[in-house]
């Protein structure tokens, strides 16, 4: 016996949705991607790239910072990648944002993990500046930021000519990421 589905709509070629372009080889290798930032990037594509899950916890790497945005139009978040290298190496850090209000962030808590590594970056750059920064009035670490401009965190970031990022434990089964130091 022979299961249908429920839907028995035929889809025809005419129905089929697509965008596609041209783009002449020489004009694809001279092509030049921007960071967050405006700066060009520095891909190396014979370099050895990892993940934050390729990597043990404590494992830290410094070197040159890239951010970009990778955009997600069917959802309700975009993801924000931090690229360390150097020394033949490429650290790839994501972390995604709500995408509602960007720049802007409202909301972002400690204890969502989707947002977790979002609101770790935003919290580490702060904390890195002076650990005040990360305190409320009573000394307990805030957990939970009101409203943030992402946009000039990343950029901050993006610019500066060294970084240094530590792996950690995550909450949620998968590796964390800190940064720990900005030159």
């Amino acid at each position: 016996m022979a299961l249908k589905s429920k839907n028995t709509e035929e889809i025809k070629f005419e129905d089929l949705e697509f965008e596609a372009e041209y783009i002449d080889e020489d004009e694809q290798e001279t092509r030049v991607y921007l960071t967050i930032s405006g700066k060009e990037q520095q891909y190396e594509p014979e370099w050895d790239t990892y993940g934050v899950n390729d990597l043990d916890i404590g494992v830290t790497m410094e070197g040159r910072p890239e951010i970009t945005i990778f955009e997600n139009e069917d959802k309700s978040y975009n993801a924000m990648r931090l690229r360390v290298m150097d020394d033949g190496e490429i650290l790839n850090c994501y972390f995604n944002y709500p995408k509602k209000d960007y720049p802007y962030v409202k909301g972002l808590n400690k204890d969502f993990d989707f947002y977790r590594t979002c609101f770790n970056f935003i919290f580490n750059i702060l904390k890195y500046r002076d650990e005040r920064n990360v305190v409320d009035k009573n000394g307990d670490e805030i957990n939970k930021f009101k409203q943030v401009n992402l946009e000039t965190f990343a950029k901050y970031v993006d610019q500066m000519t060294r970084v240094g990022v530590k792996i950690t434990e995550g909450d949620n089964g998968y590796n964390d990421w800190i940064i720990y130091k900005m030159e």
